[in-house]
Order: structure tokens, then C-alpha cells, then sequence
């Protein structure tokens, strides 16, 4: 079965008990034609698919500019602008941009409203698969697939509240027992911790291995990786001493155990149009699939690839004629990591700048300050550098696979575990694999900057940046500065408070503040 043509017809029957997760959300089905009863084996998968597809498509949620309200948009964007990775020029004003890049947004910025609005969605999304799932088997779908599709929609309803509990903090914990308009509980940071993680691992041996597992679906050895991603992070959720060090490296363990490390693989060919055959059983542990003529979006790849690149620069050997945005740019502290002979440093330079000043944030010329990234192309493997322009692309839409969670990103955090006192990591073995396939000297030890760095070098603009400087103890306060932290260019310190996003207006009633903000301010979301 090719599980691609469903996320393709995914809304099929998106309608079907697709609810607000909490009061203040007016969750619509996104077609007036969708279908409001399953009555067929193509209507269930369907169904299924469009959860999956919820993390490309756009719809659901209450937004004038629908294109910039997409999941994997969304969350890189909070994961990644301001950042020492991205810096984000004034000649892009969209609203919510230019606080969530100065490192000051507030329960008014209307990006917070949107990740916050589109993660209940898709919590929204998954419930409905859950609750109506078990009729399928009238229509020839199998106990034993149904109980799969179960345990693959508990991951990715886990997936959006590691997101939830990453940027906000707190949220309302959905389930499928909860009823239709009625308003759940919130969570706090540590409950929601809690109630997340024991789901996910109750889900995790149900769901198929990623070598029986059908392309564009979520594996075990995935799902692994994002209860690891969960317990990693334990001491920034749960606080200081609550580290869950061994039980992320045991998770990490168990990916290793079932996919092997390929030093072969050219870094950047998993950034490329035919990435998809390293997904799943490879080196891309999850990915969201992207079609430019079949699942077209302004979210994921076409985002990170002609929404970074210069108007004013040839961008043809990457595979695209034209439309370039002129958006998020290779921040210094980026540019300065990835050192010449290193292998993934998929920067463009030409007549351009590493540093950017502040003349330069007001325009992107060719001759401007800030690189630009192209570790994501429109290119296949075969002519990556498009020789002949016989892979140019025809529109915007990228057909680049994003990519979620990757191996070598399960390598740094196993090392990084053994940094914390986990066993059985072979950290050291593991921090070398992910250098050398670089082209980087191997090292006879390493500490948790030299991660942190490392962490970079791999996972740059797949975003994590956040995440990590958070959990390294690099985000907040001014021990560790980059030009442009907290929109200075010489760069300020952040309020320690600020590890948390604020939670939107719209929510703050039901769920209340996150200290440290103001309370009571308005919003409308028919303001732009």
C-alpha cells in the first residue's frame, strides 16, 4: 500500500470528531465538501492519513495567512529564530516575527497563537482517529492493523505535546475519554510530563518496526526517539535532580540496536529531493514527507529552501528559477562553526557577508551581510547540483522530505547522556562516529561544549537550536552570547523566564499565565 496517496487524500474525512481541545479554539473541518461519515476502507485511511498530513497542511486553524500557520513552520520557527543559528532580516514583518526573533514575544504575538492553536489541532486530529478507528474493521481493515494505527496516533499526539511542553510549558491533556466540548485539565509542565512519556511508552511496542514499516508512517525505533527527546530534557521539565539521563540513553540503545550507522552517507544528500530513501529504515528516523506537485506546502522544506535564499543571488545549481523570499539567513556564530573542510557547512557565501549589521538587517542584497543557507535543495541525489537545469523547479514547493529526528542526532545524545552518568553509551565512540563522517578529526575526549557545538555542526537548522541552548544552560542570562540575542546586535541577556514561551491570550483564561508575563492584554485573531 502506498501510504503516500492518503496523506494526499488525507481530509478526506478530517470532520470526524475533530473537536476544540479547549474552549477558546473553534476547530472547522477545512473543506466544505469533507465527508462527516466513514463508510469505506479509503474513508478510514484516510481519516489516518490526515492526521499525519496535519503536520504538513495547512487549514484547521483560525489564521488569515494559512501558508505561514503550518505545523513544521510553526515549531521551526520557535525552535530556531532567535537563535545562534538563524537570523531573521527587517525586511520580513509578518506578525509575531519580529518579537519571537528578539527574544520578546508575548502572550500577544500572534505566532504564539498559531503554534499554540495548531498543536491542539493536531491533538484534535489524532483523538479522532482514536475515537473512530475501531469501526474500520467493518470495511477490512485487521484488528492487528487497527491496534497499529492506535498506537502510531498515541506517537503522534505525543509528538505534539512534547512540543506543547517544550515551548509553552503547559496545555490541556486531551484524551480520547474526554467529551466533545467539554473543557479538560490543565497540565502543568511536570503532569503533562508525566502523563505523556507513560502514554508513549505504553504506545511504543505496538507500533511496527521501522524495517516493516510503510513509508511516511511513524516507526518504533521514531517513536523511541521521541520519548528520548522527552526524557533528555527531564531536568529542564521536571527540574534540577529529576534528570532522566539512563532512561533516554535505553531508549537511544534501542534505536542503535535496530539501525545501523551508515559512514558512507553524504550529509548532504539527506537534505535533498530524493531524501526519502534514507527515511524510516536509515539515517532519518522520521520524516514528513513533501511532494511539490501532490503535497504542496508552505510549512517544512519549500520554507527552509526558497524561503532562505537571496532574491538577488543565482540560486539555479539548487533547483530553483525563481520566487526566492529572502528570509532566514546563516547567523555568524553558524557560519563560524562549520569550518571550511567540514562536510555540512551548505552555506552559500558568493559576494556575501558573514557578518550582519544592523544596515544590513534592513535589506538582502547580494552583496549583503548574513550567508545563505542551502543545506535544503530542490535537487535529487543524481544531479544535486543541477547540471543542465534539468532539475529546476517548476514552483515554490519543495519536494525535499523534513526531516523530524535523525540518527546521528541520537548519537550526540547518547554521548551526551554518558556525560550525565549513563551507561552503556560507548559516548565517546558514538561523538567521533558523527565527526568523522563530517570529515572532522576524531577526539580523545570531549566535554558538554564540545557537544553543544558538535550539536550544532549536525543539527543545524533542523529545529533543536532552542531546545538544546535551553537545556545546556546556554539561552538564557548573558554567559554565553551571539550578535542579535535578544534583538541587540552585540547581543543582551534574556530573562530567565523566557526558557518558556508565553501562553497566548486567546488560551490564558482556561489555562492561566506563565510567570513572568503580563496578564490580561487583548487579541483579536482577525487583527494582522
Amino acid at each position: 500500500m502506498n501510504f503516500r496517496k492518503y496523506i494526499i487524500l488525507g481530509c478526506v474525512a478530517a470532520a470526524m470528531g475533530v473537536s476544540s481541545c479547549v474552549d477558546d479554539l473553534n476547530v472547522e473541518p477545512e473543506n466544505a465538501t469533507t465527508k462527516t461519515e466513514l463508510t469505506s476502507k479509503e474513508d478510514y485511511l484516510g481519516l489516518i492519513a490526515r492526521a499525519y498530513g496535519g503536520l504538513v497542511f495547512e487549514g484547521g486553524v483560525q489564521v488569515k495567512d494559512e501558508g505561514r500557520a503550518i505545523y513544521t513552520r510553526l515549531i521551526w520557527n520557535l525552535e530556531e529564530l532567535g537563535t545562534d543559528e538563524v537570523v531573521l532580516g527587517d525586511n520580513w514583518k509578518d506578525a509575531g516575527v519580529p518579537e519571537v526573533k528578539a527574544n520578546n514575544a508575548g502572550p500577544d504575538n500572534r505566532m504564539l497563537y498559531e503554534a499554540f492553536s495548531r498543536l491542539n489541532y493536531q491533538i484534535a486530529l489524532t483523538n479522532s482517529v482514536l475515537k473512530a478507528i475501531d469501526g474500520a474493521s467493518a470495511y477490512g481493515i485487521t484488528d492487528a492493523q487497527i491496534k497499529e494505527f492506535k498506537a502510531e496516533m498515541r506517537v503522534l499526539r505525543a509528538l505534539s505535546y512534547y512540543h506543547m511542553i517544550d515551548i509553552f510549558g503547559k496545555g490541556p491533556w486531551v484524551t480520547t475519554n474526554h467529551p466533545i466540548g467539554a473543557i479538560p485539565p490543565t497540565y502543568s509542565r511536570e503532569k503533562l510530563f508525566e502523563a505523556v512519556t507513560a502514554d508513549l511508552a505504553d504506545a511504543i511496542p505496538d507500533v511496527p518496526k521501522a524495517a516493516e514499516q510503510l513509508y511516511g508512517r511513524v516507526s518504533r525505533e521514531a517513536a523511541r526517539m521521541l520519548l528520548a527527546k522527552l526524557y533528555i530534557n527531564a531536568e529542564v521539565y521536571l527540574g534540577p535532580g529529576n534528570g532522566m539521563w539512563q532512561e533516554a540513553a535505553d531508549q537511544l540503545k534501542e534505536i542503535q540496536k535496530s539501525i545501523a550507522w551508515d559512514p558512507s552517507i553524504e550529509y548532504k544528500y539527506l537534505f535533498c529531493a530524493t531524501n526519502d530513501k534514507y527515511v524510516g529504515n536509515g539515517e532519518i528516523l522520521w520524516a514528513v514527507p513533501q511532494d511539490a506537485n501532490t503535497m504542496q506546502t508552505y510549512g517544512g522544506t519549500t520554507y527552509l529552501s526558497v524561503g532562505a535564499y537571496n532574491s538577488k543571488v543565482n540560486t539555479l545549481p539548487y533547483g530553483c528559477a525563481g520566487d526566492q523570499w529572502a528570509g532566514p539567513r546563516v547567523a555568524l556564530k553558524l557560519s563560524q562553526a562549520l569550518k571550511s573542510t567540514d562536510r555540512r557547512r551548505l552555506i552559500f557565501e558568493g559576494k556575501l557577508h558573514e557578518d550582519i549589521t544592523p544596515a544590513d538587517m534592513q535589506d538582502w542584497p547580494e552583496n549583503g551581510g548574513g550567508f545563505m543557507c542551502v543545506k535544503y535543495v530542490f535537487t535529487p541525489e543524481d544531479n544535486y547540483t543541477n547540471a543542465g537545469g534539468l532539475n529546476t523547479a517548476a514552483t515554490a514547493f519543495n519536494s525535499t522530505d523534513y526531516p523530524l529526528f535523525r540518527l546521528a542526532d541520537a548519537y550526540l545524545m547518547l554521548a551526551e547522556c554518558e556525560k550525565h552518568g549513563a551507561t552503556g553509551c560507548d559516548g565517546l565512540a558514538r561523538f567521533n562516529d558523527v565527526r568523522l563522517r563530517a570529515g572532522a578529526a576524531p577526539v580523545g575526549s570531549y566535554t558538554l561544549d564540545d557537544l553543544l557545538a558538535e550539536r550544532m555542526c549536525e543539527l543545524y537548522w533542523e529545529g533543536h537550536r532552542r531546545s538544546d541552548l535551553i537545556r545546556f544552560g546556554k539561552y538564557t542570562g548573558s554567559d554565553y552570547t551571539w550578535p542579535w540575542k535578544s534583538g541587540v546586535y552585540e547581543g543582551a541577556a534574556i530573562a530567565e523566564y523566557r526558557s518558556l514561551y508565553a501562553i497566548p491570550v486567546a488560551f490564558e483564561e482556561t489555562l492561566g499565565q506563565n510567570p513572568g508575563y503580563p496578564t490580561g492584554l487583548s487579541f483579536s485573531v482577525e487583527e494582522e
